[in-house]
């Protein structure tokens, strides 16, 4: 029976009472699900709804910023899928009542749209549109193929495994980064070619509470170091560290991917990240048992609490 208080039981209730049946391999509970479209091809679909009001406020956030936003998020969860993208699909509910600004605000929210897909080189091929008496929606849905053999899944971390993030933490509410950033395809493709990747998400809740869901879904723990998690310019350096570091473990929005490699190969890829410019911050390592306790600069260890954006119900 669906038990609908958080995001979180409501994805595992789901996932209870549905199975997967061929073409799906992989199904509800990752970035995106995994299809197998024929013998030796898999295609990765992702999708996303945005509120006005809760992911971004059009009294100050411009039409174009929302457009690009609704497709960047599905663009970062194909980069934690290790795909490329292939085709968008994108669905919106209009408010109703002012046809001449709706055309207008249509214009630039497509433009926004537009700027992520010839970024990134593929088609809008559909979609739909719906009016209603409640605030603007919409929902982008992307497919992508894998820029390697396979897509990463967030659950085949191991103990040992080194953890890294792409990019410093924090802050992006009060910079504006939710709304601007770039998705890390780039650095997706790099590392495909690069090393073999265990896990991999991005951090769209905060680092703590998307930590916890890799661990999670791979049946580890993992220990991350305070000293070693990068803090973005966009929290104040005047506030005090602790609460520095809050800012970079819970605030969300970051878009930047959490991933693990065998820690037999992590000083290889910092080297190589170093020498091509590639951002990469090794920030902990994965063990047994469950849970993420953090490790401060003198060695002591405490219990990570979950923090971060959950929906409630």
């Amino acid at each position: 029976m669906l038990q609908v208080t958080t995001e979180r039981q409501f994805i595992r209730d789901l996932q209870a009472q549905f199975g997967t049946v061929p073409p799906v391999k992989i199904g509800i509970g990752d970035d995106g699900a995994v299809l197998d479209v024929s013998g030796d091809s898999e295609q990765v679909v992702v999708t996303d709804l945005l509120l006005d009001g809760v992911h971004f406020d059009l009294n100050v956030t411009s039409p174009f910023l929302a457009g690009r936003k609704a497709v960047a998020v599905n663009l970062s969860d194909l980069a934690a899928m290790g795909c490329r993208p292939t085709a968008a699909f994108v669905s919106l509910a209009i408010p109703r009542g002012r046809p001449q600004a709706a055309t207008d605000f249509l214009c630039e929210l497509y433009r926004g749209i537009q700027q992520m897909t010839d970024e990134f080189q593929f088609s809008l091929a559909g979609g739909d549109t719906n009016s209603w008496n409640g605030p603007f929606a919409i929902n982008v849905c992307l497919t992508g193929v894998p820029f390697s053999r396979r897509p990463f899944l967030r659950s085949d971390a191991q103990p040992g495994d080194s953890v890294f993030v792409t990019g410093p933490l924090g802050g992006s509410l009060d910079g504006g980064r939710h709304l601007t950033f770039m998705p890390r395809l780039q650095i997706s493709a790099w590392l495909a070619r690069t090393v073999e990747v265990r896990a991999m998400l991005d951090l769209s809740d905060g680092l703590s509470i998307d930590l916890h869901r890799m661990m999670e879904a791979s049946g580890t723990a993992a220990e991350i170091f305070t000293s070693r998690i990068p803090i973005h310019s966009d929290v104040s350096a005047e506030w005090s560290s602790d609460k520095r570091l809050t800012a970079a473990l819970s605030d969300g929005e970051d878009f930047e991917l959490l991933f693990s490699v065998s820690g037999a190969v992590a000083e290889t890829l910092q080297a190589a990240a170093n020498d091509n410019a590639i951002p990469l911050f090794q920030i902990g390592r994965v063990t047994t048992g469950s849970g993420v306790r953090l490790i401060d600069s003198s060695g002591n260890s405490q219990i990570l609490d979950v923090t971060g954006w959950q929906h409630r119900f």
